[in-house]
């Protein structure tokens, strides 16, 4: 309740000065927290759009996925700096609030990477679900339409991961397979780790696992490493980091699914820059959607001129 106060009094303040202190001048661009190369690429991808444009951008990120008050914090840093917009991947449905605040002062807001519902001008994100159906068909097909496997889900709050769950399970079950495990790992490298490195430890009779983002997807690449257990059953996961990309090459991971991070950050502030400008677009029952689409990678692809652009390896 304390974040909602602290930023309608911020407007309420802002207001009061005749808005004299929200300008043009930047665009404000928060991310979520957790998988910190994705991260990465989405503010690279911002600040070369930003640079094409001439505009600045001021780029900040909670420290974790469920870290809802820090987002909220750092939305009220992006004000205090006078930006004309927001570029905000929201870490809570309680960011709604916060959005429809911004628009009645003429600050427009694009999600990225997520929807948790608000008044966005403009949503540019993956279709998870269908992401996490397509893991679930890889997983299929590479273990011939048969057997066992593990679901290592990050956090039942974060709604990007639960689609591509959820997704995973629907098509990985169409296709012959039955899943046996089905755990959190959490939202932290340290929880993660600990609980993949336990789990698999115990873990018997499963061909396959699922994981659904990076944080995910490296715990679990480190665990079996650590057991020694490297590429011994199909692993597939979601998003990328260098580590990642050296399990792939080193066939550690049968592949992952990542998205475009990159062409998220560049999109998003382009269109917050033209609604800056006042170049909005007309918006009807709901915000439009703009969806930038996956890849599956693995060692044989892995090298190809437009995977190794999306990783950010060009």
């Amino acid at each position: 309740m304390r974040r909602f106060f602290s930023l309608t009094s911020m407007l309420l303040f802002s207001l009061c000065l005749g808005m004299g202190s929200v300008t043009a001048e930047c665009i404000g661009v928060v991310t979520a927290g957790g998988g910190a190369d994705f991260w990465k690429l989405v503010e690279r991808g911002a600040r070369s759009a930003a640079a094409k444009i001439g505009t600045e951008v001021y780029v900040r990120g909670a420290n974790n996925e469920l870290n809802v008050e820090g987002q909220g914090a750092l939305i009220n840093t992006v004000l205090d700096r006078g930006c004309g917009a927001l570029v905000l991947a929201p870490n809570s449905p309680e960011r709604a609030v916060d959005v429809a605040l911004l628009k009645s002062i003429n600050i427009a807001t694009v999600y990225i990477d997520r929807d948790v519902g608000g008044a966005p001008m403009l949503i540019i994100k993956t279709d998870n679900y269908m992401a996490g159906a397509l893991a679930g068909r890889k997983m299929a097909k590479a273990l011939g339409g048969k057997g066992k496997v593990a679901l290592f889900r990050l956090d039942k709050s974060v709604v990007t991961t639960a689609a591509r769950e959820q997704g995973f399970i629907d098509e990985a079950v169409k296709g012959g397979l039955e899943v046996v495990v089905d755990v959190y790992l959490g939202t932290t490298v340290g929880s993660a780790r600990f609980k993949a490195l336990s789990i698999l430890n115990h873990m018997q009779d499963v061909q396959g696992i699922f994981t659904p983002n990076e944080l995910t997807t490296l715990a679990t690449v480190v665990s079996l490493r650590q057991l020694e257990r490297q590429g011994s059953m199909v692993h597939i996961g979601f998003d990328s980091n260098r580590s990642i990309n050296a399990a792939i090459v080193n066939k550690d991971i049968y592949g992952v699914v990542i998205q475009q991070p990159f062409a998220m950050g560049y999109l998003a502030v382009y269109a917050a820059y033209q609604a800056m400008l006042g170049h909005q677009p007309e918006l009807q029952d709901q915000p439009l959607l703009w969806d930038t689409g996956v890849l599956f990678v693995d060692h044989s692809n892995i090298n190809q001129a437009k995977v190794k652009q999306v990783l950010g390896l060009d």
